[in-house]
């Protein structure tokens, strides 16, 4: 039995999750202006620096243009938006994620993926690979979902450091809640055994450098993952 972790939440994060909130549900529109600081601070019972504080992370975020002298508006956070703006979007509604954003998501990772199994293919030593082996064993005894899930993202995000792209470890970890989460729900409808061995049919592949196999299995395993019905088994 696993617990989540109690963390005390300042008023400035209350105020940024609420105009989150609002922006999300269309609740305030992009191009409105919110009122001024001061009366922001009368209405919500905050004070200033908390209100100042929490436009300056919310226009950090994507969601919020602060104009000198005119005050602060909503922005279109599809373009003013950074991978910290996905996430805040995924965490909306309680962390319930939409159907569009398990499938952002999973197209996302097949671009990813597909490119993760060529470089590792193309560049990566046997040997280094072999080192693996440990974490699919991992995958395979974990004893919950959720354990499983946090194998199975250890698993990815070193073939991403095997690839010997700088960037892509650094995408892999950016989409981490996200990614445990839908393999969690994977592991709970299909058993921690049916992914465990997608996982090593890759791992093969890419020991055997059969490229074709190996980005076969991907497209496979997000295909699945489009669809509800195939239990998510990615």
């Amino acid at each position: 039995m696993e617990f989540s972790k109690i963390t005390n939440v300042s008023l400035t994060d209350l105020f940024v999750q609420q105009v989150e909130n609002m922006i999300l549900s269309g609740s305030i529109r992009v191009g409105e202006r919110l009122p001024p600081a001061r009366e922001l601070s009368v209405q919500m019972g905050v004070s200033r620096p908390v209100i100042s504080a929490g436009l300056t992370e919310l226009e950090k975020l994507g969601f919020v243009e602060i104009r000198p002298r005119q005050g602060a508006f909503v922005s279109d956070y599809r373009r003013k938006g950074t991978v910290e703006t996905l996430v805040a979007i995924m965490h909306y509604n309680g962390g319930t994620m939409r159907n569009n954003e398990v499938t952002s998501l999973l197209q996302v990772r097949w671009a990813l993926e597909r490119l993760c199994v060529e470089l590792v293919v193309q560049i990566c030593p046997r040997e280094e690979l072999t080192g693996l082996a440990p974490l699919l064993e991992s995958i395979a005894a974990a004893p919950s979902p959720e354990r499983c899930a946090e194998a199975v993202f250890t698993f990815h995000h070193e073939l991403a450091v095997f690839s010997g792209n700088m960037l892509l470890p650094l995408l892999y970890h950016s989409f981490k809640p996200e990614s445990v989460h839908l393999w969690t729900i994977s592991c709970r409808r299909t058993g921690c055994e049916a992914l465990c061995g997608v996982k090593k049919r890759l791992y093969q592949a890419l020991l055997d450098r059969d490229l074709e196999q190996a980005q076969l299995i991907t497209d496979q395993s997000i295909e699945a993952g489009m669809d509800q019905q195939s239990g998510f088994v990615f």
